[in-house]
């Protein structure tokens, strides 16, 4: 009885270090990799700014909404929060590991011009905004850096 309970112990033993070094590769991504930020808003004009980014994520798995008032020059980024992070890098999640599971929805507002934009987060992308005022025109720009 008591060889039966070490083998069943040992195997336990196996499986749980197994399930640890499957989990760390899995999580390896976030500690080695530079993680970008959700996006980006800089003021490239010579004139301050207001502005209000509004991001919505795939069945409700992100929800924000942000005013800002950028001075000339300004530059916010906003990071990724961790819950996501983890939440992407959930091996029996649907979808890609380390993205997310759908597209997100990203709609900014600034001197009644307004653009969306549709992407998939993922560790390594950013949104960039850039409110510019070319030949005194006022646009909103919308990039995506990977």
């Amino acid at each position: 009885m008591g060889d039966k309970l070490n083998i069943l112990k040992i195997i336990i033993a196996i499986i749980l270090i197994f399930f640890v070094l499957i989990m760390l590769l899995i999580m390896a991504p976030l500690a080695f990799t530079t993680i970008e930020p959700l996006y980006t808003i800089k003021n490239c004009d010579e004139h301050p700014h207001n502005a209000t980014v509004k991001i919505t994520g795939y069945n409700g798995e992100y929800f924000e909404e942000t005013y800002y008032q950028l001075n000339p020059g300004q530059k916010v980024s906003v990071e990724k929060p961790n819950r996501l992070l983890l939440k992407w890098s959930n091996p029996f999640k649907d979808g890609y590991l380390h993205y997310a599971s759908g597209d997100y929805n990203y709609h900014i507002v600034s001197e009644n011009i307004s653009a969306t934009y549709y992407s998939t987060p993922h560790l390594t992308n950013t949104v960039i905004f850039e409110l510019i005022n070319e030949s005194g025109e006022f646009n909103v720009f919308i990039t995506e850096n990977t």
